[in-house]
């Protein structure tokens, strides 16, 4: 086979960086970026860019003319939530929650004469107007202002991304097409553009009607289960806030380096002449290492470590060893290039201001680079690498993404045995949690090695973590067991008696157990697996609220666990498995539900997945329609606790620590992740819910129907009949690695919502 063959030629895109086989696959490609559509309907004179695209287009397309659709304006409560709005004054979401209804948000008189002049404009290109009409005028201005390194690294592409960056700020600052006065008929025509569905395959929108979704749809949801990629399918800001983040770190010192970015072993802490500056005082040293909390100096044994532990995976390979490398003076350079202080601390503000609000198991104000495990710093480096900006750290982490895996899961304090830890009483935590520090740690590597891998690795590695590497995981935390998973009594503690490193270290044992139980949820939901997680065995404490997990000093802390984590508030001693079978009750008192409102996001998350994990259950079993009963009181209680939450707590503290429309650098790791479309995993239960009632309900009548044809025949024979009329499950296929069927379930209910 030539080279030629076996290396083929790769054509990349040089605006968005993606890369293809075929010249014609990129050419066609290249039109996505373009506002050319010369394809027209002659049916509706809807516009598009593709030929395939108009044809599926005109199997749906009823003739109503694309000009005359209406614009609707959605007022400020619906945009936030983003819910369909009916536009009414008051609109039918606030009426009917009894609540004030208000428009701040219309689209100004120069957009609306823009758009309304021109009305032959297809709706995409409306939506990229009215985008880049609300823009950030800062990222506007100034986006010529970021320094010419960067600007020269990425060459001529640099003001296409920025064009690309101002477009979807208002998607990650939750300014959908609501907040621009359109209607969601956009995101009809992306939808039944880009997916050719087979009528029959259409939800029947008669089990449920629409008005039960409350008006929510599948905006984050749909995009999750049809890409793949950390930054493509969670909440990690911008081009724009990443470019503003890597902007920042390197200012002090890219005057001086202004090929910092192309060169991975240029060092910041040196000066042009190659002298150390470590000692000169300097304001860019105190800024910096203030900002990451470490010294260069010592940060580079840790570096060390990494690559020490690297070359013990590649040179000492076990039989099913994932690792192909073959250790060499060339990889071990590669290896030094990438895991160099200045690029690991360059990884370490990505993983902090881009990644965390996403999985925020590690505590930051007190987390020290020095004291921290080698294999946790690794995969907090990859994680970081993978949400850059910069396209060659994304490539140059998939070289390590299988070493890193080999050595956390063959780490002495992860693999070590150890009985599973039961307290005396079931209230009380264990009070060795400081002594389990490093194995939390180790557990945190573990986690992070499994996000990764499943979301950018390869299929290979997405089958092995799913199906092995995660048991894994899930065995060393039951083995961990609950008890370091609960906090103490602070009420009548004084800051002589608190011990902020024990709150931490619990406080980050709590967060890794949930998040280890929601990723063991994901692939419920998702992959369609059985779940590894027995729900009675969650006896942990609720996550902390955020205001407590994120103050940066002991008093700091403990002030705010006296504010907000009293004997009354449902932080104290409230255990999650608890909070479950209070939620799926026939009645939940008002005052309950304001109670477990002030829980937050990240709790709130929890439950609603623990309420898919009982679905899944549901519709693997011979059921009937009054077992689903639980799981429709606790999806009515949920989402009236999170609407109350939403218009209560989600923008102030001690949820809402920060402004999303004026993050900076330095306070974007205080936002709210992905977890703030919740609602979406809401109306993904309540629509499985429906499906599973409607085909539970037709195998009755099926059933009842046919006994009464066979009434006196034998009972083999009505055991039969039972048995030919079960129906197949919502979700068929099982432990798949693509979310194709979810994607697909989605997509349905969307084309009945907008009909």
């Amino acid at each position: 086979m030539s080279s030629s063959a076996s290396n083929p030629v790769l054509h990349r895109c040089s605006v968005c960086f993606k890369t293809y086989k075929r010249r014609e696959h990129l050419q066609r490609h290249r039109t996505s970026h373009t506002s050319e559509r010369p394809h027209r309907c002659v049916l509706c004179n809807a516009s598009f860019q593709r030929t395939d695209v108009l044809k599926r287009h005109l199997q749906t397309c009823d003739g109503t003319p694309a000009s005359t659709a209406g614009r609707r304006r959605a007022c400020d409560r619906c945009v936030r939530s983003k819910k369909a709005c009916s536009s009414s004054h008051p609109c039918e979401n606030c009426a009917r929650r009894g609540l004030e209804c208000q428009y701040s948000n219309i689209t100004p008189p120069t957009s609306n004469t823009q758009i309304e002049a021109n009305p032959s404009i297809p709706t995409t290109e409306q939506h990229q107007m009215v985008q880049a009409f609300h823009a950030p005028p800062a990222i506007i201005e100034h986006h010529e202002d970021f320094n010419d390194p960067i600007r020269a690294h990425f060459g001529a592409d640099f003001d296409a991304l920025i064009q690309e960056a101002v477009s979807e700020f208002p998607l990650f600052a939750e300014h959908d097409a609501e907040m621009h006065g359109l209607s969601h008929d956009w995101l009809g025509t992306h939808f039944s553009d880009s997916t050719a569905l087979d009528e029959t395959s259409r939800p029947d929108p008669s089990c449920s009607s629409l008005s039960d979704y409350h008006g929510y749809s599948f905006n984050f949801l749909y995009d999750f289960t049809s890409r793949t990629g950390l930054v493509s399918s969670f909440d990690c800001g911008t081009l724009s806030q990443r470019l503003q983040v890597l902007q920042s770190f390197h200012y002090p010192y890219q005057t001086a380096h202004n090929d910092g970015l192309s060169d991975p072993s240029f060092n910041p802490f040196e000066n042009v002449h190659g002298i150390s500056i470590l000692d000169d005082n300097l304001h860019i040293h105190h800024d910096i290492t203030a900002s990451l909390g470490w010294d260069p100096d010592p940060a580079a044994a840790q570096m060390d470590e990494i690559i020490m532990l690297v070359k013990e995976v590649v040179t000492v390979k076990p039989s099913n060893s994932t690792v192909t490398h073959t250790w060499s003076p060339a990889l071990e350079d590669q290896c030094r290039r990438f895991f160099s202080p200045p690029r690991f601390a360059r990884f370490i503000e990505f993983y902090w201001a881009i990644w965390h609000p996403n999985v925020n198991i590690i505590h930051r104000p007190s987390f020290d680079v020095l004291q921290a495990k080698p294999i946790l710093l690794a995969g907090m480096a990859l994680i970081g690498a993978c949400v850059s900006p910069d396209p060659i750290d994304n490539e140059d982490a998939k070289m390590w993404f299988n070493c890193v895996e080999e050595m956390v899961f063959t780490d002495i304090d992860f693999c070590s045995d150890s009985e599973p830890n039961s307290p005396i009483d079931d209230r009380s935590p264990a009070p060795d949690v400081l002594a389990s520090k490093a194995k939390i740690q180790a557990l945190q590597a573990s986690y992070l090695v499994c996000l990764f891998q499943n979301w950018e690795g390869n299929d290979r590695s997405k089958r092995r973590i799913r199906r092995n590497r995660f048991s894994t995981v899930v065995s060393v935390a039951r083995d961990m067991g609950i008890a370091i998973a609960r906090h103490p009594d602070y009420t009548h503690q004084g800051m002589n008696e608190f011990v902020w490193a024990e709150f931490v270290a619990r406080e980050e044992a709590i967060r890794t157990f949930l998040w280890i139980f929601l990723l063991d949820a994901a692939f419920v939901i998702f992959n369609n697996t059985p779940h590894r997680i027995v729900i009675k065995e969650m006896g942990t404490h609720l996550a902390s609220p955020e205001a407590c997990f994120q103050a940066l000093s002991a008093q700091e802390c403990l002030d705010e666990i006296h504010r907000w984590m009293p004997q009354s508030s449902p932080f104290a001693d409230l255990l999650l498995r608890e909070v479950i079978e209070t939620v799926c009750c026939d009645h939940l008192e008002p005052a309950m539900q304001q109670n477990f409102a002030q829980l937050g996001p990240l709790n709130l998350f929890v439950v609603v997945s623990v309420l898919h994990y009982i679905i899944f259950q549901h519709q693997n079993l011979f059921g009937v329609e009054g077992q689903l009963v639980p799981i429709r009181n606790g999806l009515r209680n949920w989402i009236a606790m999170w609407e109350l939450y939403f218009d209560t707590w989600s923008f102030l503290p001690p949820h809402g620590m920060v402004q999303e429309d004026a993050l900076t650098p330095d306070t974007m790791w205080k936002r709210v992740g992905f977890v703030r479309h919740t609602p979406e995993y809401w109306l993904l239960g309540s629509l499985l819910t429906d499906r599973i009632a409607s085909n539970t309900s037709g195998a009755q009548e099926e059933r009842g129907s046919q006994n009464d044809l066979d009434h006196g025949s034998s009972s083999a024979s009505s055991g039969k009949v039972a048995k030919t009329i079960t129906r197949t499950p919502i979700l068929d296929k099982y432990d798949q690695t693509s979310m194709r069927q979810v994607n697909e379930l989605i997509t349905d209910f969307q084309r009945v919502q907008m009909e």
